[in-house]
């Protein structure tokens, strides 16, 4: 009988209370060995599997259960999550679904969940308030994954149009609403607050200096449980890495090697994940070709 892979030793991942990251500076090393990263504006790092799930991590380990799993295939957009990371010296932050995504993956990012949104005094986010108020949540299981996609829509676009918010939620399910009553909250959502004042923005500026700071220009190699995952440093060390590692699983965004890990149980080991590589994340539009990097 086919299980899923073994999930991580919590006890080896730890949640720090603040830092600049959560390395261990202690001894210099070629490559580090654990996953670092900051969720909701804390470092976290460990030494996992290189199969772990963000959505493992998030609910088992930090608790953070309002990302809900749904589909456990990326379609039905419950799991939704915030991941920023820098692009061009610049915190760009997008949507992700934390089910198929690779935790490694994520490393040197900043993940926000639906856990940060509250205000002061536990007060509704206005993308919140704005679903509360058009009544866009019946039985509420997708709804923090359509309140991520709204928050990044609202941050980028307070004032959307009505292709613009489907565009948004295109990745979100509901067999509740009809999608109208959310539709019309997010219309709303501006109404309620301006992105100027949200805490994500006022912040945007520290967490930039504390990703650059986990920068440190090493290769991220974690063996552990018999799972092997790499994060080259660059192109030239992913070079390297294939060339050392022939038979690895070449990772970018995971919609499908994700599904290879939680449908079909197969061993990715070892997985080279390059998503993270600003030099493959470009796209060059010229007068006879177009060049796609691949993590664009």
């Amino acid at each position: 009988t086919q299980r899923r892979p073994k999930r991580p030793d919590w006890t080896r991942v730890h949640h720090h209370a603040g830092g600049p990251d959560g390395r261990d500076t202690g001894k210099e090393e070629e490559w580090m060995t654990s996953v670092t990263m900051t969720v909701n504006g804390k470092a976290a790092s460990g030494d996992v599997p290189g199969e772990t799930l963000l959505s493992d991590f998030l609910r088992e380990h930090l608790r953070l259960t309002g990302t809900h799993v749904g589909c456990d295939t990326s379609q039905c957009g419950a799991c939704t999550v915030l991941a920023g990371r820098l692009d061009g010296g610049q915190l760009r932050y997008e949507p992700v679904n934390a089910c198929i995504r690779l935790l490694a993956s994520l490393d040197g990012c900043h993940i926000v969940t639906v856990e940060h949104l509250s205000g002061p005094e536990g007060r509704l986010h206005p993308v919140q308030q704005a679903m509360v108020d058009h009544h866009g949540s019946q039985c509420g299981f997708c709804t923090p994954g359509f309140v991520m996609s709204l928050y990044a829509l609202w941050m980028e676009s307070p004032d959307p149009t009505d292709t613009e918010i489907e565009t948004a939620i295109q990745g979100n399910l509901c067999r509740c609403t009809g999608y109208e009553p959310i539709i019309r909250a997010a219309r709303a959502a501006t109404r309620l607050g301006s992105p100027a004042l949200d805490a994500l923005n006022r912040e945007r500026q520290s967490i930039a200096e504390r990703l650059a700071a986990l920068r440190d220009g090493r290769r991220v190699e974690i063996s552990k449980d018999g799972s092997r995952c790499i994060l080259p440093a660059s192109v030239d060390d992913l070079a390297d890495v294939l060339s050392e590692t022939p038979d690895a699983t070449i990772v970018a965004g995971a919609t499908d090697v994700g599904l290879w890990v939680t449908k079909f149980l197969r061993d990715i080991s070892p997985a080279v994940l390059v998503g993270h590589l600003e030099e493959l994340r470009r796209l060059e539009v010229a007068d006879t070709a177009i060049e796609t990097g691949a993590g664009a």
